[in-house]
């Protein structure tokens, strides 16, 4: 993703905006790692008090990181304090049957005092790895010491909570063991509700197996100053955090040695501003990604990958690029992703793919997006490409106009303007890359806007009834212009069983809905092509079920279409409309040519039936009408299918002609249609052979609403 970020970090540059600076040794400490609890030191160096972090805390924490060491002052720990051993009994105590499985949870009264037993009458796990911990952390509190060494309020709280630091972790032992006492005491006098994670830190998360291997564990640290209302700012604050990136170095003092490969590149030029400048030999900067919810490094070419090393370039060395060049390409990335930018700038759209671990995950992929000479601006311009899929009643065409008119502006402000967007996507745990990239002239997007809604309305008059809460009455549901990536969601299931259950499918990228939208030359006829044939192959079972069931009139069968099934429904028709008007086939001719009529004709047919059943029959409407039933067949062969209508329809004709009374009056109006259809059809042959084009007309025809049949829709509310 390095060329599409330099673009960004140049188009902020351009724009003037002062992004504030990140630093590649200070990050959020991640939430996922394991659970956190608040130690607070007092002036002595003592634990005095043991807080659970909680959620609403998490975003203000800061730690500093190096590589995949350890961090400070948040401290990770993944070894429990007390050493038991796999046969002890206090297992038992705990919860935990003869094979270290947990049994239902200890009430908490006797559970703690388990702990508390345990604390007492342990000894106290002491490893290499555990003192080669603490060492590491009083040097990083030794080097905030060394360079908070100005005047600033922010340094004077750095200073202190550094010292007591240092104090406390001068006895590790004494230091883990004053904290556990103190957090039990919390416990029994409920001032900490965090049990099952100081069990966690106290004994691990299970007995070692029979090979004494432990389960693995991790609990946070987040170590702190004791009464912080005394000084000026907290240490987890805005400030003290910006005041660490300003005064820490970029690299970390005590590695001083570099490899040899690394040093006779220290001299190149910057392969993106051309510079003679120190490049960038460690390990690339990290980013958050929103929606990927990691931190992913600007470039990653993993040494220990043998894949990777084939032409012996890996890691930073892979690229040349200026180690200032590198911290202000993530300064960009990282403002462009910032919570509050969320549909301005990024967005998590659908991918059209799904995690395939246990059970199916959709796997959604970031979408970034700027105004080249605006990246600023205030409208929510990624939002004209996807929506939370949680959400159902954002319309595509209030987020157009919106940008739409915002994208105006800036074109005739800025003759020429572009607007930029990038996707990124996971591509494993430790690498996302660029899945699109695209710069688009503000002309080409106001087009592709419109053109899309036009598309969108490009279908007859098809509605359906959506249930509102309880008590209230149902809506008239219409189709309405989708947002890009609710296509690609759309694309995502396959409906089996007349539609009443769907399963998970990878279909389409955002990436051909684009080309579609943006009518890419040499690629949206592709796109467009393989959207209606997933389309008309996935859909068709659920626009069969829903408006069979609507035909009916029948709530038993209707129930089995949620409001689920009837929204997706009707996007299903709006995406229809969109790629038929693709294919230069608009409503305006397409209503009167074959397809068209012949799903009028088998519509119609299911109106005579459904009145014979509920006359002669004495309402036993069946679950699939006579038309609904040979629309499968007319989708292949329409001239099949109207010869067997032809044959089945002559009783229920028959009936509706010898009939008299209002009774009657719907059955004589279908036939009555269905008469003036079959002229039109005979005007021409039926075609032997069909494509999706035709398939799609004919569904459009088949739920099409007839001005003559008022009410029969709205028969049923629910």
């Amino acid at each position: 993703m390095l060329n599409e970020t330099y673009l960004l970090w140049q188009a902020l540059d351009r724009a003037r905006l002062i992004i504030p600076r990140e630093h590649p040794r200070v990050k959020p400490p991640g939430s996922s790692a394991g659970p956190c609890l608040r130690v607070r030191l007092d002036e002595q160096g003592h634990v005095a008090a043991v807080e659970a972090v909680t959620k609403d805390e998490w975003p203000g924490l800061w730690t500093v990181v190096e590589g995949n060491q350890n961090s400070f002052p948040v401290v990770r720990i993944h070894e429990p304090l007390c050493d038991i051993s796999r046969s002890s009994e206090t297992w038992k105590m705990l919860g935990f049957d003869e094979q270290g499985k947990r049994k239902k949870s200890a009430d908490n009264p006797p559970h703690l005092s388990a702990l508390t037993d345990t604390l007492m009458g342990s000894s106290q796990r002491s490893t290499k790895k555990g003192e080669q911990l603490w060492l590491r952390l009083q040097s990083k509190a030794k080097e905030l010491l060394l360079h908070a060494n100005d005047a600033h309020p922010e340094g004077a709280v750095l200073r202190e909570f550094a010292r007591r630091f240092q104090v406390a972790s001068g006895n590790p032992d004494a230091l883990l063991r004053g904290f556990a006492e103190r957090a039990l005491q919390d416990l029994r006098e409920a001032r900490l509700d965090a049990l099952d994670t100081v069990e966690m830190l106290l004994v691990g998360k299970g007995p070692p197996n029979e090979r004494g291997r432990r389960p693995q564990m991790t609990v946070q640290l987040a170590f702190d100053l004791h009464s912080e209302h005394s000084f000026p700012h907290r240490l987890y604050s805005h400030q003290v955090r910006e005041y660490v990136k300003r005064i820490l170095p970029v690299e970390q003092e005590e590695n001083p040695r570099r490899r040899s490969s690394e040093r006779k590149h220290l001299a190149r030029a910057c392969a993106f501003t051309g510079e003679d400048q120190p490049l960038q030999v460690t390990a690339f900067p990290k980013v958050r990604l929103p929606v990927l919810n990691k931190d992913f490094p600007l470039v990653s070419m993993f040494s220990d990958a043998a894949c990777n090393k084939r032409y012996g370039m890996t890691d930073a060395l892979i690229v040349p690029v200026a180690k200032d060049t590198a911290l202000r390409m993530q300064d960009a990335l990282t403002w462009i992703v910032a919570d509050e930018r969320k549909g301005k700038t990024w967005l998590g759209v659908a991918s059209g793919r799904f995690e395939t671990q246990g059970r199916k995950r959709d796997s959604p992929d970031l979408l970034i997006v700027y105004v080249d000479g605006n990246p600023g601006i205030i409208a929510n311009i990624a939002d004209l490409f996807g929506t939370d899929e949680g959400v159902q009643q954002k319309l595509f065409a209030v987020d157009a106009q919106a940008v739409c008119d915002a994208l105006d502006g800036e074109a005739k402000k800025r003759p020429g303007s572009k607007l930029n967007l990038f996707l990124l996507r996971k591509a494993s745990e430790g690498q996302a890359h660029v899945a699109v990239a695209e710069s688009l002239s503000v002309g080409d997007v106001l087009s592709a806007a419109q053109r899309w809604q036009q598309g969108a309305v490009n279908v007859p008059d098809v509605t359906v009834p959506l249930p509102q809460k309880k008590g209230e009455h149902a809506v008239r549901g219409e189709p309405h212009a989708l947002h890009p990536d609710q296509v690609v969601r759309l694309l995502s299931e396959e409906w089996v069983t007349n539609g009443i259950r769907s399963n998970k499918a990878h279909g389409i990228s955002l990436g051909e809905v684009l080309d579609l939208m943006l009518h890419k030359p040499g690629k949206w006829d592709r796109a467009a092509q393989h959207m209606l044939d997933l389309t008309v192959h996935r859909l068709s079972p659920l626009l069969l079920g829903v408006f069979g069931a609507l035909h009916t009139g029948d709530m038993q069968h209707w129930d089995d279409y949620p409001a689920r099934s009837r929204e997706i429904a009707l996007r299903a028709v709006s995406t229809l409309g969109i790629l038929l008007s693709a294919f230069g086939c608009w409503k305006e001719r397409y209503m009167s040519e074959t397809a068209f009529l012949v799903g009028q004709l088998l519509s119609f047919a299911d109106t005579l039936h459904r009145e014979y059943c509920k006359h002669v029959r004495d309402g036993g409407i069946p679950p699939q009408l006579i038309g609904n039933a040979l629309m499968p067949a007319a989708a292949d062969s329409p001239q099949d299918a109207v010869d067997r209508l032809r044959e089945r329809m002559t009783i229920y004709k028959a009936w509706a002609d010898k009939g008299d009374g209002e009774e009657y009056r719907l059955a004589k109006w279908a036939v009555s249609q269905m008469g003036q259809v079959c002229h039109q059809l005979s005007q021409s042959p039926l075609p032997a052979e069909t494509d999706q084009i035709f398939r799609a007309e004919l569904f459009l025809g088949y739920m099409a609403r007839s001005p003559g049949e008022k009410g029969h829709v709205g028969q049923i509310n629910a």
